[in-house]
């Protein structure tokens, strides 16, 4: 068995690269694909404690925060589609203009 230290340094890693892409990046497909990182390595991390502790809900419960986010994601990824289709742009500091 993976000792569950592994698999926090890898959920970590991955969490502090994404947080660099949405830092450094200001791209919004970018923005959206460094979201989801973020996500996915929140969920490894849960899984990896509820399999490491005994209990299987935290498989479930991560399942379904998963579908949650793709659906998420579809709906991202069409409002950029909808931005860029307006502005001819995916920069995110053109956002401001549009601000309420």
């Amino acid at each position: 068995m993976i000792p569950y230290s592994y698999v926090f340094y890898l959920t970590s890693a991955l969490f502090v690269i994404a947080v660099f892409g949405i830092l450094i990046k200001r791209n919004l497909i970018n923005f959206i694909i460094s979201i989801e990182i973020i996500i996915n390595s929140a969920l490894v991390n849960f899984a990896a404690g509820s399999y490491y502790f005994g209990y299987l809900n935290g498989v479930s419960y991560a399942l379904l925060i998963l579908v949650i986010a793709v659906f998420e994601a579809a709906v991202a990824i069409a409002l950029v589609v909808f931005y860029q289709r307006i502005t001819n742009s995916l920069d995110m500091s053109s956002l401001k203009e549009y601000r309420g």
